[in-house]
């Protein structure tokens, strides 16, 4: 009987040792978890931080730094807006402030909300697609999308993002 379990204890033991045997810790130098981190860094960013209205509820879902094979990466912050207020809204135009750790903005965009979008359109591009600006109202309770993109080439380095809703014509 110890024979037997002397014999298992090898086999068992034999397993194992050749599992393990070729597990290797790889411990990064500091140049290279730099070089990792650098590489992290572009598609980290501080998200966008709503602040309130009372009229109008913004719910941002997307946030992301988008990538192409055709084109820079870009900023993409998309969302929901939603009229809390008792009287039709015509238009929203919301504003994104990219700010230092300071609050210092370094840099702001503005959009309409997608149904008013053609409220941004110059004359040039009016002339083109042969339409005036116009918009359709959010009543109460009423839903709308924005989408917002711009390349990062043209944003600074900054700390913080908000977007702002304040800017409401009923």
């Amino acid at each position: 009987m110890k024979k037997l379990f002397a014999i298992a204890t090898l086999l068992v033991f034999g397993a194992v040792s050749t599992t393990f045997a070729d597990t290797r810790v790889k411990i990064k130098d500091r140049d290279q978890a730099r070089a990792e981190a650098d590489m992290h860094a572009p598609n980290d960013h501080p998200k966008t931080q709503v602040v309130p209205n009372d009229q109008l509820q913004v719910v941002v879902t997307d946030d992301v730094i988008a990538r192409s094979c055709c084109m820079p990466p870009s900023l993409v912050v998309g969302g929901k807006i939603t009229n809390v207020s008792d009287r039709p809204i015509d238009y929203v135009r919301l504003h994104f402030a990219f700010e230092d750790r300071n609050g210092k903005v370094l840099h702001d965009e503005s959009l309409y909300n997608h149904h008013a979008e053609s409220l941004a359109d110059d004359a040039w591009v009016q002339k083109i697609l042969n339409e005036k600006p116009h918009f359709e109202p959010l009543r109460p309770g009423q839903s709308d999308t924005f989408r917002f993109s711009v390349p990062c080439s043209e944003l600074p380095a900054f700390s913080k993002v908000e977007l702002f809703s304040n800017d409401i014509k009923q």
